[in-house]
């Protein structure tokens, strides 16, 4: 069964590659791994487009992942990333995780695309810097797979963690 899972994470990675480069956008995508079967949705644009839409979508996320058929959930979706350095960019960092600013206020941010993998045993983020405008993919958003990521979008099997 991992196995199967880790395909299907891959199959998404690549979807979310080809499907940019092919539009130089893409349309957020929900998916949940259930019963040894793949079920993907688009998301209602609506519910990225206010504070409320983001928290009720994290929500339902949430509660999917209660059910205990369910092995993997996640989102694949165009957003902001900001590389904060520690020591110059506390401030911004700070303000950022008390929800004070949002990334996209900032001057020094990129355009990403990514995918939030979660299953009972680990969550990861990946993400790749692009150009939108000439439908390219850059280097992965970080050094490699990010295991350690907060926010409302983190932690949906948090509740079945020991």
């Amino acid at each position: 069964m991992e196995n199967n899972i880790i395909k299907f994470k891959e199959v998404l990675r690549q979807g979310m590659i080809e499907n940019f480069k092919r539009d130089g956008s893409l349309t957020p995508i929900l998916f949940v791994y259930k019963d040894g079967e793949p079920d993907i949705m688009m998301i209602p644009p609506e519910l990225f487009s206010t504070q409320n839409g983001k928290e009720v979508l994290a929500q339902v996320m949430k509660n999917i992942c209660h059910q205990p058929n369910v092995l993997a959930l996640g989102l694949i979706t165009e957003a902001y990333g900001a590389k904060l350095d520690a020591e110059l960019d506390s401030i911004n960092q700070a303000k950022i995780e008390s929800g004070e600013i949002k990334v996209s206020e900032l001057d020094n941010k990129v355009d990403i695309i990514l995918m939030i993998f979660s299953t009972p045993e680990k969550e990861e983020m990946i993400a790749y810097e692009v150009d939108c405008e000439n439908k390219v993919i850059g280097d992965l958003f970080g050094d490699e797979e990010m295991t350690q990521f907060e926010g409302m979008f983190a932690n949906f099997f948090d509740w079945n963690k020991n």
